[in-house]
């Protein structure tokens, strides 16, 4: 049988792939981290072996002068480059020309980073992504045989009803909902299925969340939600758990590794799905660090490996119970604010400034120009003592105190920051070239 046809039908065979690879995850919290580190290495050792066979990393791994053999565990694997999106993005695009790929999946992110990237994914592969989504549905408590989901269109998704044979039987049941209709509709939507679990990119959530609170409109109370996509912040964390309830799972990862972590409820800290991923932290010289650049690397891509992927993200990462965790998620690196010297301000630089502010329930900043730079914002109208001219003030004040360079800001309140067509919200917003 040839490589195409077996790939056709492990298409078919998804399901049954999906439900094998997370029979084979650690789905309860608190995870056996000694079992999982050991899966973690037994699987690097594996990953490192068979990327070495493909001429990219043979390069890169030729290129630092290691060999296969001389990676173990997940700290070994900063031996190797790190890999860039522009440098995946180049390499999916030669590799998408080449005909022994036409039965693999080719996903598209987002582009919340400017210039969306297409990520080949085998039918292995895309299978156990999926699995993986399960597992982080599962750890919460949801339980894919009896449960419900709910969540948004994507570009990826064909039909809006059942589409499986399974779901015909009450398994892996899903409904997609459109994000983009008017928030009556889709409050309708989830108050008729009602879901066990809610998922959608967290701008989208904001809207809903910010309307019923602003209109007074009840929405079912899923037992589990998660805004994902974006960083979910303490001022939508409260809103969202006023709306929908207590059930808040935050999950990270991106659209080309997977979901390689999770922060349940009312915990501090995310856990690492080490029995499938590793999560390093580099700083700017890429040396191990407690705080620095997530570096992500799947272990379950092995037929299109990403090892050592910088997501443009940065992160904090602690010991609690004797494991090391990450503590905090700083959000993306490449969002800045351009002065006509040269310099930059990042996002980072005002984060402390907007990101407890009370006042504000969204915000976002267009640069128009050198000079200027328009400011939208969402009034706390339930929170706030102040008045809008006052806010305006004291974060002009604030922010320009910060800036290399200060600007002229001119806010626009709004009832809600609509997101961007990929379902996100950019921070920053830089019409300067």
């Amino acid at each position: 049988m040839s490589a195409g046809m077996i790939e056709k039908l492990q298409k078919k065979l998804s399901n049954i792939y999906i439900f094998l690879d997370l029979f084979r995850m650690q789905t309860k919290m608190p995870y056996d981290e000694e079992k999982a580190l050991k899966t973690q290495n037994k699987k690097i050792c594996r990953l490192v072996k068979k990327a070495y066979e493909i001429p990219f990393y043979r390069e890169r791994f030729d290129r630092a002068g290691v060999k296969p053999g001389d990676i173990k565990n997940a700290e070994d694997l900063n031996k190797l480059p790190l890999l860039t999106k522009d440098e995946l993005r180049e390499w999916m695009n030669e590799e998408a020309k080449n005909p022994e790929y036409d039965n693999w999946y080719k996903d598209t992110t987002s582009g919340s980073s400017g210039i969306p990237l297409m990520i080949l994914l085998s039918p292995r592969e895309k299978a156990y992504m999926k699995a993986n989504w399960l597992r982080v549905m599962q750890v919460a408590g949801y339980n894919p045989f009896t449960g419900r989901t709910m969540s948004r269109i994507n570009a990826h998704d064909e039909k809006t009803g059942p589409d499986t044979f399974l779901q015909k039987f009450g398994i892996l049941r899903r409904k997609l909902v459109n994000q983009y209709d008017k928030v009556e509709n889709v409050v309708k939507e989830i108050n008729a299925y009602q879901p066990d679990f809610l998922y959608m990119n967290k701008t989208e959530l904001m809207r809903i969340c910010l309307y019923c609170s602003q209109h007074g409109l009840k929405v079912f109370h899923p037992k589990f939600y998660a805004g994902v996509g974006e960083k979910v912040d303490d001022t939508a964390r409260k809103l969202f758990r006023e709306v929908l309830g207590p059930g808040i799972v935050d999950s990270y990862g991106t659209a080309e590794t997977g979901a390689c972590m999770v922060r349940l409820f009312g915990s501090s800290t995310y856990t690492i799905h080490r029995d499938s991923f590793v999560v390093n932290l580099v700083d700017d010289n890429g040396k191990l660090a407690d705080e620095g650049k997530v570096v992500i690397t799947p272990l379950f891509k092995t037929d299109m490996p990403l090892i050592n992927y910088v997501v443009g993200d940065r992160a904090e990462a602690g010991i609690k119970d004797g494991v090391r965790v990450i503590s905090n998620v700083k959000g993306r690196m490449n969002d800045f604010f351009h002065h006509e010297d040269g310099q930059v301000t990042t996002f980072f630089e005002v984060t402390p400034v907007i990101a407890h502010n009370p006042d504000v329930l969204q915000i976002r900043f267009i640069q128009e120009t050198y000079h200027d730079v328009t400011v939208q914002c969402v009034f706390n109208e339930k929170e706030s003592s102040k008045t809008k001219a006052q806010v305006e003030e004291e974060l002009s004040r604030q922010l320009n105190a910060i800036f290399k360079q200060p600007f002229n800001l001119t806010f626009h309140w709004m009832d809600v920051i609509p997101p961007d067509p990929n379902g996100k919200l950019r921070m920053i917003v830089c019409k300067v070239k």
